[in-house]
């Protein structure tokens, strides 16, 4: 409850906490020294303010508790005056029987003691009583517990401090519920809305929550925004800076209905609600330039497919007609047909063939385009076939095939593909004076065909084996040599649609890099 003469101090405290410098020197001074008056007592009627606090410290200093002082001192204010008669009639000599005059003393004045004793308690007990009840009112409040409102009839000490207590309670209600609601709105803001639609909710819900008038949310520097001064029966103003990470974003401004009261505890709970909003900006613009840069990766990883695509296609038709001339000069004459030259060149257009082949299965393979075409075929002579294209006569090959007569499923020119892919890296890593060995071996619980290629060489670093299989990836002891990074992707995502899988085997003593490509297969006698 608030008097009338209580209610300007209010407004005047407020206005300071709101304004952050707005006003003079001398408003805030009297408005502090008001409210002080309002805080100690200062109605009309009373004392000096201090008249409590010297009763407090002078019991406190004695160490007794408000019951025992009241006893005392209405034990006191009865036997005090009887005393002091008695004692003048005893002085005056205005008695002439003492053995009657002090017996009847003494009774009155124990029977004044226990009168006032009784006195005290019953006075005890009706102040102690809503003491209690207030008390209990203010634990369930400090628990953040609903507390009913205390109602005390009178204008004394206990109804003020009744008064006082529904007060703050009702503030301590108001405020839990404007930080529900607060948690409630902030828990709804999600990077994906975008700065502006975050911005519009931010300014709802702070309507909402403090029971703004207006509100607005500027992203601008906070400093360009001019300080607006409150003035008695006008719209409250209320602002809160926006930041995040110590960047200033904005400014929260609004105004409140001329008779609500505006504290520190409240702008508090403001600051809190507009760093939160800011965080949730700052996170909405950074998400929308996650959104942006993931777009623009987007488009230019299209634009390189479609370049390489472009390519690729292009690079065909030349390649044919390079190979087809090498091939009729070599048929022209045996001096043509053993020249090393010609050879050499009929080498790297196959080697470039199969390059561009292997940048079209990747733009295939990413568009969804590529499907194979089954077959049923033995693996060891593919294999063989595979090598024997590659033309290396300087390195050992040796070829173990335990198949015993099953049959691939998969589609072969796309396992031709693959096989001269793992090929051509054991040939190119496997050393100076190293071997590909190549095992076939059969897999009766799950039907599968296993091709291991191995060669002798250095094999793949342990922070190589992670990234091998990735789209233009080599190997980082490898240089910048030749090769596109494609090979083992390509052969992986091709195995992989004709439902095998390629792996690459722990590293072994003496085997350098070993890898295992495993296809559906078939027992002899299953196609029959």
């Amino acid at each position: 409850m608030t008097t009338p003469d209580g209610s300007a101090p209010e407004s005047g405290a407020a206005s300071a906490d709101v304004g952050a410098g707005e006003g003079t020197a001398e408003r805030r001074r009297a408005g502090t020294a008001e409210r002080r008056r309002e805080d100690t007592g200062g109605r009309a009627g009373e004392g000096p303010a201090d008249r409590t606090g010297k009763g407090h410290r002078t019991a406190g200093r004695l160490g007794l508790s408000f019951r025992v002082l009241l006893t005392v001192g209405l034990i006191v204010a009865a036997v005090v005056p009887l005393a002091i008669f008695g004692s003048i009639l005893m002085l005056a000599g205005l008695y002439t029987n003492g053995r009657v005059v002090v017996p009847l003393l003494i009774a009155a004045i124990v029977g004044a003691a226990f009168f006032g004793l009784l006195a005290a308690a019953f006075a005890a007990t009706a102040l102690t009583a809503p003491l209690r009840y207030i008390a209990a009112a203010v634990e369930r409040v400090a628990a953040g517990e609903h507390s009913p409102p205390i109602h005390l009839a009178g204008d004394d000490e206990l109804a003020r401090l009744a008064e006082s207590h529904n007060r703050i309670a009702a503030e301590s209600q108001r405020r839990n519920r404007e930080l529900g609601a607060l948690l409630t709105a902030v828990a709804t803001y999600t990077p994906a809305q975008g700065v502006k639609a975050l911005a519009a909710l931010a300014e709802k819900d702070a309507c909402h929550i403090y029971s703004l008038i207006d509100c607005r949310l500027a992203l601008v520097d906070p400093a360009t925004v001019p300080i607006e001064e409150s003035i008695p029966g006008d719209p409250r103003p209320v602002r809160a800076d926006v930041s995040a990470g110590g960047e200033p974003l904005g400014v929260l401004t609004g105004h409140l209905p001329a008779t609500r009261g505006w504290e520190r505890a409240d702008q508090d709970l403001l600051d809190l609600f507009s760093s939160e909003v800011g965080m949730a900006l700052r996170n909405a613009e950074l998400f929308g330039q996650i959104e942006s840069q993931n777009a623009r990766l987007v488009e230019l990883d299209a634009a390189k497919d479609e370049f390489l695509r472009g390519v690729s296609h292009n690079l065909q038709s030349p390649l044919t007609s390079i190979r087809a001339y090498v091939d009729q000069l070599r048929a022209g004459s045996e001096e043509a047909a053993r020249d090393r030259r010609l050879q050499i060149v009929a080498e790297q257009a196959d080697r470039l063939t199969r390059l561009v082949r292997q940048l079209l299965t990747v733009t295939r393979l990413e568009a969804g385009a590529l499907r194979p075409e089954v077959e049923v075929f033995a693996v060891g002579p593919r294999v063989r076939r595979a090598w024997e294209a590659l033309n290396a006569t300087e390195v050992a090959f040796e070829l173990r095939d335990a198949g015993r007569g099953w049959l691939a499923v998969a589609d072969p020119d796309q396992l031709d593909q693959v096989l001269w892919a793992l090929l051509d890296n054991a040939v190119k890593y496997g050393g100076r004076d190293g071997r590909v060995e190549v095992d076939v071996r059969t897999d009766d619980t799950s039907d599968r065909l296993n091709v291991t290629i191995a060669d002798h060489g250095p094999g793949v670093s342990e922070a190589d084996r992670k990234r091998l299989f990735k789209r233009f990836t080599r190997g980082a002891s490898q240089g910048s040599g030749e090769g596109t990074g494609l090979g083992l992707y390509v052969s992986r995502q091709l195995l992989r649609a004709m439902d095998g899988e390629l792996r690459l085997e722990p590293a072994r003593e003496g085997i350098g890099a070993a890898f295992t490509l495993s296809l559906p297969g078939e027992p002899p006698g299953d196609g029959d």
